[in-house]
């Protein structure tokens, strides 16, 4: 599991890519399409999902940049050369950009008809993470005066939010018709919760005065359960953190994180050719009792320049260094971080999404879907159009287009070949992120294997 950190570490740090299955919702035939929505019923009959190999998924986001917009051809005598292009990354960015990431492996999976009714069993292991980053984190690269109009410059960078977590959660679906027209269902879920960072608030800025003074500010709070090793200085602040090598692969799972979700579909047919499908996910809570901390900092450094005049005419002066030494302490105890052991919950990062699926002859139809998402209270829609090709039970196809913040153009497709009773399976909503994956801002993927038995 230790290697489960630092995947989430790197996926915090570095995913440039939240795209989020939609083409999986117009696949016909692939049962974890009742993920997506549990009132679906893709399948007659069984299934069973192959062991780690059923359905494993990645999505991700970054709407303020890709890697092609930080890495550029030179310019002149570096024409030859790539080159950070830090200005061309400052216009890329928006005022509030979004970074995410969401994976998960289905451990086990099953379904089967139960007369009228279907039931179905899951055990997944899911990491989410997303990050929402102000766009004015670029202005620092100007300093904090402009002198151009001769004025000081202001930073905020009270916009920041995170929240990433990684949990395991035993899944029990059941849906039903209660009219001829219209199909019900839910999943109820416990969950097991292995690591959580969060922050709880955010507001770190520099104010330049007109006198060329300035005022760093910095109040922030962390909450988190990692396995840690806390180390502290003298006074008792926090110093270092490091891995915790003493936990065991079983306490991550046998500990008191632990929490309930849901979620909640329905289907209903107007017509006999068109239906309509409501659902939201991952409704639900984890509590985070163990190995839990708070870190927080709550200061304000003042900063009224320095007296340069020994450099320039090249006098020693002992008080000097004491001087800088003194600064530096200064700075430092103004951003002493402390902790504190602290129980908190927190949500699941839900979804809620609307289909229309039209069923224009038996092997084509074509449909619509609206998912939304809310991130630190603000919300991010996506929308997807779908057209699907299924010649026969061997062969079912899907493609997309989907319309998402700052990356209007994503292409998708998807596809399930059937053999017997063995399914293999493989969507993404955007095809352009595996063959140019420098230039994508969005990129999903979901495959798997089942047994399907009719």
């Amino acid at each position: 599991m230790r290697y489960l950190y630092i995947l989430l570490i790197f996926l915090l740090a570095s995913m440039e890519m939240q795209a989020q299955d939609n083409a999986m919702l117009f696949l016909r035939g692939v049962p974890q399409s009742m993920q997506l929505n549990p009132a679906f019923r893709p399948v007659k009959g069984s299934y069973f999902a192959l062991p780690a190999l059923g359905s494993v998924q990645i999505n991700g986001q970054n709407t303020g940049f890709s890697w092609s917009e930080i890495i550029t051809k030179g310019q002149g005598l570096q024409q030859d050369s790539s080159i950070i292009n830090i200005d061309n990354l400052a216009n890329s960015l928006q005022d509030n950009n979004l970074l995410a990431t969401e994976a998960s492996v289905q451990i086990i999976g099953f379904g089967f008809e139960l007369g009228e009714s279907y039931l179905s069993f899951d055990i997944n292991h899911k990491l989410k993470a997303k990050i929402q980053y102000p766009g004015s984190i670029m202005d620092l690269r100007h300093g904090n005066w402009d002198y151009e109009n001769d004025k000081p410059i202001n930073h905020s960078l009270s916009d920041l939010y995170v929240n990433g977590m990684n949990y395991t959660e035993f899944a029990i679906g059941y849906n039903r018709p209660i009219t001829d027209n219209i199909m019900i269902g839910a999943r109820i879920k416990y969950l097991f919760g292995v690591a959580n960072v969060e922050s709880e608030y955010f507001d770190v800025g520099v104010q330049t005065f007109d006198d060329g003074s300035m005022q760093v500010r910095s109040n922030a709070s962390f909450l988190t359960s990692l396995p840690m090793k806390i180390e502290y200085d003298d006074e008792g602040y926090v110093s270092s953190l490091s891995y915790d090598d003493d936990i065991d692969r079983g306490d991550l799972f046998t500990n008191e994180n632990r929490g309930w979700g849901v979620d909640l579909g329905i289907t209903w047919k107007p017509m006999t050719n068109l239906t309509i499908g409501a659902a939201v996910n991952d409704l639900g809570y984890i509590n985070w009792k163990t190995r839990t901390t708070r870190f927080y900092t709550d200061g304000v450094f003042e900063f009224d320049g320095v007296d340069i005049s020994d450099e320039i005419s090249g006098e020693e002066n002992d008080d000097e260094e004491d001087y800088w030494d003194q600064l530096a302490d200064d700075f430092k105890d103004s951003f002493k971080v402390s902790e504190e052991e602290i129980s908190y919950k927190t949500g699941l990062m839900g979804s809620f999404n609307l289909t229309a699926n039209y069923q224009h002859r038996n092997w084509f139809n074509a449909g619509i879907v609206s998912k939304s998402y809310i991130v630190d209270g603000k919300w991010i829609p996506e929308t997807t159009l779908a057209a699907a090709l299924t010649p026969g039970n061997a062969l079912s196809t899907v493609f997309t287009y989907s319309l998402r913040k700052n990356a209007p153009a994503n292409f998708g497709a998807g596809l399930a070949l059937r053999g017997g009773p063995v399914q293999l399976y493989f969507v993404t909503d955007n095809l352009g992120s595996l063959m140019t994956p420098e230039t994508a801002k969005y990129v999903n993927a979901r495959l798997g294997i089942n047994l399907i038995f009719d």
